[in-house]
């Protein structure tokens, strides 16, 4: 795949409990090459809540408008602490984010952004999951 590297481009922050969300960002870059605009923000045991939570919102703040945000799991610590500071500030985001969404995302976000982009990559999470008995009894 050709390399993208366009600032005007939304940018894409992926949130997870401990390393996950920097492993997929490894693996993205080792499969569709070099990009810009994408952060990973790991939150550890230990970590200061309220710290990540600002944190995060001051990177999805300084990302183009219709950016979004990647999520490890629905009603995790990242996703609560952006719930509670998102009456500041719309955001598109995703919860169950893996390797088929972020390079999905990668490739959609030269023609989409914000919720348009959210729901195509919800499909393509849904497409990403695959029965492998069923796969190999079909063909």
């Amino acid at each position: 795949m050709e390399n993208k590297n366009d600032n005007n481009l939304p940018g894409i922050l992926i949130l997870s409990h401990g390393a996950l969300c920097e492993g997929l960002l490894g693996s993205a870059k080792m499969i569709y090459g070099d990009f810009d605009g994408v952060k990973a923000m790991p939150f550890y045991d230990g970590s200061d809540i309220r710290a990540y939570g600002e944190d995060v919102m001051r990177l999805y703040g300084e990302m183009p408008e219709g950016s979004i945000i990647l999520f490890d799991l629905f009603c995790g610590t990242p996703f609560n602490q952006v719930l509670e500071r998102c009456a500041r500030k719309k955001i598109f985001g995703l919860c169950g984010v893996n390797l088929s969404i972020l390079l999905e995302a990668l490739n959609l976000r030269e023609s989409m952004r914000g919720q348009e982009l959210i729901e195509a990559l919800a499909e393509t999470g849904r497409e990403s999951l695959v029965d492998v008995k069923s796969f190999f009894e079909f063909n």
